[in-house]
C-alpha cells in the first residue's frame, strides 16, 4: 500500500489542517471560515485512521469533531466496523475525569485498546459524551491522495486497431520463423547424406 504513514506526533497538525470548520469550546459546530482560510484548507486532503498494531481502518476526517491536546486524543462521530466496544462501563481513573463512565474501544483485528467511549461526564468534558475518543499513540493516519507512486503512462493503450497490426506483425514474424526451420531441416539432411557418405 503506498502511501504517507504520518506519526502520532503530528497527527494532531495534520488533523488540525485538515479541517474545513472551527470547534467552539462545546465541540458543536460553528461558523464556517473565512473565505481566504477556506480556500487554502480545500488543498488538503482527507486522512483515515489506522490501528497502529494492525493498520486497519478505525475512522476518518470525515466524522472528525475535534482533539484534546491535553489527554491526547482525537475525538470522531463515527467509526469503523473494525472497531469493537466493550458494553461495560467503568469508571474512569483519569486525573479530571472523576465521576467519567467509559466504555472502552478495541481493534476487531488485534484486540489493541484503541480508546474510549464517554458516555456520563461531569459539564466540563460534556464534549466528549458519546464521541469516539481515539488515543494518538493508539492510531496512525494515512493522507488521502498522498501516495508517491504514479500508474506509467507512457505506453500507448492497446486498442483495437493496434491489436490488429500487432497480430499481423506476429503472423510475419511466424511465416519466417516457418521459413527457416524449413531450410534448417533441409541442411541438416544434407549434412547427414554427407556424413553417410563418407
Amino acid at each position: 500500500m503506498a502511501g504517507a504513514l504520518c506519526p502520532p506526533s503530528d497527527l494532531e497538525t495534520e488533523l488540525d489542517s485538515s479541517l474545513t470548520l472551527l470547534e467552539d469550546s462545546a465541540g458543536r459546530l460553528s461558523s464556517p471560515l473565512p473565505q481566504a482560510e477556506q480556500q487554502e484548507d480545500e488543498d488538503v486532503l482527507p486522512m483515515v485512521f489506522l490501528c497502529a498494531g494492525c493498520s486497519r481502518p478505525v475512522g476518518d476526517t470525515l466524522s472528525w469533531v475535534t482533539n484534546d491536546e491535553e489527554t491526547g486524543c482525537i475525538l470522531l462521530r463515527s467509526a469503523a466496523a473494525g472497531v469493537s466496544v466493550d458494553k461495560e462501563q467503568k469508571l474512569s481513573k483519569r486525573p479530571g475525569e472523576c465521576g467519567c463512565m467509559i466504555e472502552t474501544l478495541f481493534c476487531s483485528g488485534c484486540s489493541m485498546m484503541l480508546g474510549n467511549i464517554y458516555r456520563c461526564t461531569p459539564k466540563h468534558l460534556d464534549y466528549k459524551r458519546d464521541l469516539f475518543c481515539f488515543s494518538i499513540d493508539s492510531v496512525e493516519s494515512y493522507i488521502l491522495g498522498s501516495s508517491e507512486k504514479k500508474a506509467l503512462t507512457d505506453e500507448e493503450p492497446v486498442t483495437i486497431e493496434s491489436r490488429a497490426v500487432l497480430e499481423e506483425v506476429l503472423q510475419r514474424a511466424n511465416t519466417v520463423l516457418m521459413a527457416l526451420e524449413r531450410r534448417l531441416t533441409a541442411v541438416e539432411s544434407r549434412v547427414d547424406s554427407l556424413c553417410n557418405q563418407a
